[in-house]
């Protein structure tokens, strides 16, 4: 009897292994099998490299036959792609990205059932700038003749985003398109200042050196409606107007540098109230001085150049409070959530407080000097350099 237990032993165990591969057979995983209908891989994938400041962008070709593609993200600790998008589209856009200039990679493959799917796409990587603005156009030589500049301190953007240079030099004020175009002598004033455009279509003009009046309201047709203000320190006087803004209510504000105010005045040229637009700092040698002025969430923002502060007051004119820019703080204005400060060197993005978000331009601007900034429907931020006589344009990615 003991002769053939190693028999029944061997038939037992091989009765026993073939029970356990019929019984895998049973459920096959589909994934690792070739589907019922193998469709055309998703060919030219392509990500975009540094294209953009804070996402990639994924495109691929339409595939035949695909009713729904998936898109698959290396997962950089684990090493193993991770089902990211499922979508009937041929573009993606990854907004989780937290290094900027760091290789990101995707593959794509069409997945219309378990049974119908083809093989993953090549793959292609992408990565972010880091920058959310990137120089995008710049115009203006040095010159007397059309659309050259002299000495530019100020500038400003219509609903239209046509761009309206400030040419105190030349005592004119420019208009470009926003491709840089120029499209006419728009106003000739001595030593052009300030300009600001009111919900209506009129337009608030200004100007120095002696010339009267300091302030005009232009309609669409460039008539004059309206004019007032002289040399001066009284209340409708100026000695050195520089940047101008509007209210929600329309009033107008005007900085007079020298003088060292901020004189608000309705529509009619009424003089409503006044208040100081800088202080001495610390160790400040030279005198006060505001150059650059918006009104933003229900409050007036004032700039001062000699000592990079940013001082913030009511709309009747009560301080709240004073923040550093800790740079020359020039041209100042408010879109959506955020302040730019023209910052000599650099374009300041900032929130109310002074919480610098973004340092725009620094490398564009190297050995320049910033003065003043406009910001257009787009979210474009358009520059004046005074020491290169030039307008730079910063797209937003």
């Amino acid at each position: 009897m003991n002769n053939y237990l190693p028999t029944i032993t061997f038939a037992f165990l091989l009765l026993l292994t073939g029970c356990k591969k019929s019984k895998e057979s049973e459920t096959p995983q589909v994934i690792d099998q070739k589907p019922a209908t193998e469709l055309d891989r998703p060919i030219y994938v392509s990500a975009t490299k540094g294209k953009f400041g804070n996402r990639i962008v994924v495109t691929w070709t339409p595939i035949p036959k695909a009713k729904k593609y998936q898109l698959f993200k290396l997962n950089e600790s684990t090493q193993e792609y991770v089902l990211t998008k499922e979508t009937t589209d041929t573009t993606f856009t990854d907004l989780q990205i937290t290094k900027p200039l760091t290789k990101v990679y995707y593959k794509v493959m069409v997945r219309n059932s378990d049974t119908e799917y083809s093989k993953f796409s090549d793959l292609d990587y992408g990565y972010t700038s880091g920058q959310n603005y990137v120089p995008f156009l710049s115009f203006g030589t040095e010159g007397a003749g059309q659309g050259q500049f002299s000495f530019v301190n100020h500038l400003e953007v219509d609903k239209d985003n046509n761009i309206y240079v400030s040419d105190e030099g030349n005592n004119v004020v420019h208009k470009f398109n926003q491709k840089g175009t120029f499209l006419e002598r728009f106003y000739n004033g001595q030593g052009a200042r300030g300009i600001v455009f009111l919900n209506n279509g009129n337009v608030v003009v200004t100007q120095a050196q002696y010339s009267n009046p300091y302030v005009k309201i232009m309609d669409k047709q460039k008539n004059v409606l309206k004019g007032w203000g002289t040399y001066g320190s009284a209340d409708n006087q100026f000695l050195n107007i520089e940047e101008i803004t509007t209210d929600d209510d329309q009033n107008i504000y005007v900085v007079d540098g020298s003088n060292n105010l901020v004189k608000k005045f309705d529509q009619n040229g009424n003089f409503l109230l006044k208040f100081p637009g800088a202080v001495r700092a610390p160790g400040q040698q030279n005198g006060p001085y505001p150059f650059g002025i918006c009104f933003f969430k229900n409050k007036i923002f004032v700039t001062s150049p000699r000592n990079g502060q940013v001082r913030v007051y009511d709309k009747a004119g009560n301080y709240i409070k004073t923040w550093n820019t800790g740079a020359s703080a020039n041209a100042i204005k408010g879109k959506g959530d955020h302040l730019y400060i023209a910052c000599g060197g650099s374009i300041l993005k900032t929130d109310e407080d002074g919480l610098v978000k973004e340092d725009i331009g620094r490398s564009e601007i190297a050995g320049g000097h910033v003065s003043g900034i406009a910001v257009n429907s787009d979210g474009d931020i358009i520059a004046l350099n005074v020491s290169t006589r030039k307008v730079i344009i910063f797209k937003q990615l």
